[in-house]
């Protein structure tokens, strides 16, 4: 369960929503800054303070979106038939997710990709703009929404083995245990990108490994998806 939620978190939709976000928000707080003309820290340590303060209330929107989302969906699936079949239907479904994310890793020119609906990025790359605290949350909900089609294969099988099991209260702690591994490496990208070097380093570095990623993680959806069957049959 942590090793599938850790992989969850490499997945390229998280780290460039992340990598944006950080982007925009010290954008935005340098335009405050060169506007009052005031600060009582050095740009630099202030910029970074900001960025972390923001970036962390960021990560815990997201975490709190995925966790309602699977709580919402386990719960679901445990309602039909006690999780069963419910949980062979989204086990096929994550295979099948896995398929077609292998299939955007390999043409990454083909269409109908599993990715953010183009018609929402304009409104969630204003929404990731903002720099009040409560504005800055519900941005990490829009994302976190917006995503699922990107990120949600490995989750959806994680969700049928749940679902298998009929527990709900080992269910919630497992669903604690993946979403905390799931924003993990967010939470590490975070504490490097409030550096400009070391931001453009991690920026080149996920432009660089992105299709590999994508390839590995539909490896890991497929084998999940048929995991989950084999073991609910």
């Amino acid at each position: 369960m942590a090793l599938a939620g850790l992989a969850d978190g490499f997945n390229p939709c998280s780290f460039a929503g992340l990598l944006v976000f950080a982007s925009l928000t010290t954008a935005a707080f340098e335009r405050d800054a060169l506007a009052c003309h005031t600060t009582n820290l050095e740009p630099t340590a202030q910029r970074r303070l900001q960025v972390l303060r923001n970036g962390a209330v960021y990560i815990s929107a997201l975490f709190v979106t995925y966790m309602a989302l699977g709580l919402g969906l386990l719960s679901f699936m445990n309602w039909l038939s006690e999780g069963h079949w419910a949980g062979k239907v989204a086990a096929l479904v994550s295979a099948g997710m896995g398929l077609w994310v292998m299939r955007d890793a390999l043409f990454p020119e083909s269409r109908w990709k599993l990715e953010m609906p183009r018609f929402l990025r304009p409104s969630v790359h204003r929404a990731m703009q903002a720099t009040m605290l409560p504005a800055v949350f519900a941005a990490g909900v829009l994302v976190g929404l917006c995503t699922v089609p990107c990120t949600g294969g490995i989750y959806l099988g994680v969700l049928a083995l749940l679902a298998g099991q009929g527990t709900a209260g080992g269910g919630f702690g497992l669903l604690v245990l993946y979403n905390a591994m799931f924003v993990l490496p967010l939470v590490v990208v975070l504490g490097l990108v409030t550096s400009r070097p070391t931001y453009r380093a991690v920026a080149r570095w996920h432009l660089r490994t992105k299709v590999h990623v994508k390839f590995v993680l539909g490896g890991i959806m497929i084998g999940l998806g048929l995991l989950t069957l084999l073991v609910l049959t």
